[in-house]
């Protein structure tokens, strides 16, 4: 009976050991909090991010203070119309107020904040600033090392600029350990130039095959994203856009990666 106890206990902790740790993530491009109606409604936008369930959005589009959005701080009111905790970047001066990224922490997620940035991004033809907002993360739920998270948004006309921002991201990371994730709106599609300049670079796309997210009435193409650089092992869980074309003018996109 002992015996039995013993091998039962340590199958059990082998169990425990291979079990995998799952992280949600979402990239949304929010449009200001403005829908295909040309309303801005932030519950459509509540309502989504609850829907997807994930423990880390990254936003792109998020204005504070703006005078197109009605003096709002469109991520603090996130924030409180889904329970989590925000953190916005700013990537430029606009309407009276701040234009730029964000993210959102679900608050029992077991993943902490334990710094943040903001990372203006150097492009020579770029009309329009752009930045890397950063995160970085520790969770009392795994063994893994620092966490880190980008949420940004490129340049949409000079695939020059998105090239650029690739090397910067590239440059930003290589001197650091653990474990990134990349996510957001690089307006461009899986085989372009600057998708293959991060893959050149040692990122992985989880994807096995295009996750079209705009044009939100019929998606035909690719241009947001949840890219990984790490030396952990990890898979992909599950990938999915929301069909919530009504919210947006970019389909919300899942990303679900596990570590063992």
């Amino acid at each position: 009976m002992r015996s039995f106890i013993l091998i039962f206990f340590f199958v059990s902790l082998a169990g425990c050991a291979s079990a995998a740790e799952p992280i949600r993530f979402l990239s949304y491009n929010i449009h200001a909090g403005v829908g295909s109606d040309k309303v801005l409604n932030l519950e459509r936008i509540a309502d989504v991010i609850k829907e997807s369930k994930a423990d880390i959005v990254a936003l792109q589009e998020v204005d504070k203070l703006t005078s197109r959005s009605g003096k709002r701080d469109l991520a603090h009111e996130l924030s409180e119309l889904t329970g989590m905790e925000a953190i916005f970047g700013a990537a430029m001066k606009y309407g009276g107020g701040h234009y730029g990224n964000a993210f959102l922490i679900r608050k029992n997620s077991g993943w902490l904040i334990t710094s943040h940035k903001t990372h203006a991004i150097p492009a020579p033809n770029e009309k329009e600033p752009r930045c890397l907002l950063e995160i970085q993360l520790t969770s009392e739920h795994t063994t893994m090392r620092a966490l880190t998270v980008f949420s940004t948004h490129w340049c949409n006309s000079e695939e020059t600029n998105r090239v650029a921002s690739a090397k910067f991201t590239n440059e930003l990371v290589s001197k650091q350990k653990g474990t990134f994730i990349l996510i957001g709106d690089l307006n461009a599609t899986p085989q372009s130039p600057p998708l293959k300049a991060l893959l050149d670079m040692g990122w992985d796309n989880p994807a096995d095959k295009e996750t079209p997210t705009v044009p939100v009435s019929s998606p035909k193409r690719q241009i947001d994203y949840v890219l990984i650089r790490t030396d952990e092992k990890w898979k992909a869980a599950e990938i999915k856009t929301l069909n919530r074309p009504e919210a947006s003018d970019h389909l919300p996109l899942i990303t679900v990666i596990e570590f063992p």
